[in-house]
């Protein structure tokens, strides 16, 4: 974290007041490091020619790709300009951050294809492919989210309005298809410890969407688990 400078533009929306509450991206980043630890192994669990189940795992490779370029999207446009205007002494950690960035979009665009090869084909070559972009990405990604977290995130949690912070997850939520937002909430539960999850639904979820999810998206959330990993699902926590 750098010390704080004058910021000489992006000054705070009228009415609205520095500093929130940013534990929500520490989850997102739970769930990426998970899944880009797990769907390595999936792929490599499955048996070539076995089209049904690499029709499965793909569909979820698919979802963790897309949701992570999402998720950089959401912060290239709505976090990094704002921090580097709002303390200036992070431009070089800013600049950094876009730089990993671009790396990892590289990355997502080799990536996206040898999915599309492995489900087409479904033979031992292309999942090993795959396997090795998916590794690859996991490793960048991984020195990223720590620098991410120990020098930018700080600096947004003291710089941003309550509202700023929630306009990138709101990015995330609208960008991911339907189908994906039963798996993306469960996940994001998941990343909670679970003796916290009660508390935490309750303080970061609208009513509307707690009975939604007790209606509906929870049964549909275990179904996706319960394929993905007829053996049970690894924990992200």
């Amino acid at each position: 974290m750098t010390e704080r400078l004058p910021s000489t533009s992006d000054p705070l929306p009228e009415g609205e007041t520095a500093g929130c509450d940013t534990s929500d991206i520490l989850l997102v980043h739970r769930i990426f490091r998970w899944g880009f630890r797990e769907m390595p192994r999936l792929v490599r669990a499955v048996a070539p020619g076995d089209r049904a189940r690499t029709e499965t795992v793909a569909d979820s490779v698919d979802l963790v790709l897309l949701g992570l370029h999402v998720h950089h999207e959401a912060e290239d446009l709505l976090l990094f300009d704002r921090v580097e205007a709002r303390r200036p002494a992070c431009a070089g950690t800013v600049d950094l951050m876009r730089d990993q960035h671009r790396r990892v979009a590289e990355l997502l665009g080799r990536a996206e294809p040898l999915s599309v090869d492995w489900r087409n084909s479904a033979d031992a070559p292309s999942a090993e492919r795959l396997i090795a972009a998916l590794d690859e990405i996991g490793t960048v990604l991984g020195v990223h989210l720590h620098d991410e977290e120990h020098d930018v995130i700080p600096v947004a949690a003291e710089e941003f309005s309550q509202r700023e912070w929630d306009a990138l997850g709101e990015h995330g939520r609208e960008s991911i298809p339907k189908e994906g937002l039963p798996i993306q909430l469960g996940l994001m539960m998941d990343a909670v410890p679970a003796a916290e999850r009660v508390d935490w639904s309750r303080s970061h979820l609208p009513v509307p969407i707690r009975l939604l999810w007790a209606i509906l998206l929870k049964r549909r959330y275990t179904a996706w688990q319960r394929g993905l990993f007829p053996e049970g699902m690894p924990a992200l926590v």
